[in-house]
């Protein structure tokens, strides 16, 4: 259903570089950074950027047509809807654009746990609430038959975190292809059926990486308390630099090659999650940093 022959892609300063991958029904994990490549990938497959070399193969189409695009769900980390909407409207829309019978949404949204959000605006929810609602939409369409997860435990409402993994692997034994980028070696392994471990935009052998580590420990750590952890998690996640997040109680920990550069993007999650820090420190590196 999917396949990528000799891919190479460019996004911003992230590269990856003659990949060769291809994934039937299931569960699927890319495993690394995001500097590592893996939401590129899900941007080649998804049709948002197309490859510099070598070619994408989506549903035994190109990501771009129509047909197929109506049957790709892609949700970031962190995503957008429309804030003028009502969630049962952003759900009823997304059914027309797929082409699929409007139904209640209400059974769709207790999904996840998240059937009170209903008739609530857009405007009104959580950043982890808006989470929850675009992976119901992707995971609950009648159409959808590919699903494609930019690290859907991070930022994800408490209530829907418990139900993730069985309605991801219901809709995998329905025959739907699920793709799921993370940094977290233990989130690939909960979730996923087989995973590809990604290191500066190539695939490598998952026996040659560190026990657990979803990338090489050098580098400089940044560790930050605050009182809204996730919402920190999720903004850090969207910063370049950083190659990987991590959750230890109320404090959030990122780790990037660069003391500066690292710093810099911290200090921009900061400002863009407009959370309050209580304390916020660089420390040596961490062995094994991975997403909590």
């Amino acid at each position: 259903m999917i396949a990528l022959e000799a891919v190479t892609a460019r996004s911003a300063r992230i590269v990856v570089r003659d990949v060769t991958l291809a994934r039937g029904p299931g569960v699927h994990a890319l495993v690394g950074a995001k500097s590592d490549g893996g939401t590129l990938l899900l941007e080649l497959i998804a049709g948002t950027l197309r490859p510099q070399a070598g070619r994408v193969q989506v549903l035994g189409g190109k990501p771009t047509d129509g047909s197929v695009r109506q049957q790709v769900a892609f949700v970031r980390v962190a995503p957008c809807l429309p804030e003028a909407l009502r969630v049962h409207e952003v759900l009823e829309i997304a059914s027309a654009i797929r082409g699929e019978p409007q139904t209640d949404p209400r059974p769709r949204l207790a999904a996840l746990g998240e059937e009170d959000l209903a008739r609530r605006p857009v405007r009104s929810l959580s950043r982890e609430e808006i989470h929850g609602v675009a992976l119901i939409e992707a995971l609950t369409s009648a159409r959808v038959r590919i699903v494609l997860l930019e690290e859907p435990l991070v930022g994800l409402d408490p209530r829907a975190e418990p139900r993730l993994e069985s309605l991801i692997r219901r809709r995998a034994s329905e025959g739907c292809t699920v793709v799921l980028a993370t940094a977290s070696v233990r989130d690939a392994g909960e979730l996923a059926d087989d995973q590809v471990v990604l290191r500066r935009g190539a695939m490598v052998d998952p026996s040659s990486a560190e026990a657990g580590t979803p990338s090489a420990p050098a580098g400089a750590r940044l560790r930050i308390m605050t009182k809204d952890p996730m919402k920190l998690l999720a903004a850090l996640a969207q910063q370049p630099e950083i190659d990987a997040v991590a959750r230890r109680g109320a404090a959030v920990i990122a780790r990037g090659p660069d003391a500066m550069a690292l710093a810099q993007a911290g200090g921009r999650a900061v400002v863009a999650s407009g959370v309050d820090v209580i304390e916020l420190q660089i420390e040596p590196p961490l062995e094994g940093v991975r997403a909590e």
